[in-house]
């Protein structure tokens, strides 16, 4: 759906608005009908990432154990500016205890022992915080 001038010239009065009425009142509510992110990117009005929101829930966790070592991969968080990943381990389902961070989608554990069962769970960063942490994995060490 494409925004028509007259459609811009209505989102900007009622942006003049609610920064006139926003010093004056405590809440303001604005709705835009039949306007969606699509057409106002469109328009030239950045508003993707400016949805002040943390990262999605990383999915696709997936490890793969080695000798001496458990490599981490995901599905990449595409929606967001992001600062990295962070990855958690413990000996226990309901734990989480950070063990390091990554800017790429996998991550690598060389502090593992023979014989222990870890669980796995990883989160996306951004400039506003931290999203939910991913599903647990497991692995068990032979």
């Amino acid at each position: 759906m494409a925004i028509t001038n007259r459609q811009l010239l209505i989102i900007l009065i009622l942006l003049i608005a609610v920064i006139t009425v926003g010093s004056l009142a405590r809440y303001t509510y604005v709705t835009f009908k039949d306007l969606s992110v699509a057409s106002l990117n469109m328009a030239g009005i950045e508003v993707g990432d400016s949805l002040n929101r943390v990262p999605a829930k990383v999915t696709g966790v997936t490890p793969n154990v080695g000798s001496g070592y458990v490599t981490l991969n995901w599905n990449p968080i595409t929606k967001s500016k992001l600062a990295g990943y962070r990855i958690y381990r413990t000996n226990s389902y309901e734990g989480q205890l950070i063990i390091g961070g990554s800017e790429q989608t996998s991550f690598t554990d060389y502090n593992i022992k023979s014989g222990e069962t870890y669980y796995y769970r990883v989160s996306a960063i951004n400039d506003l915080g931290e999203g939910y942490l991913s599903n647990p994995v497991r692995v068990i060490i032979r």
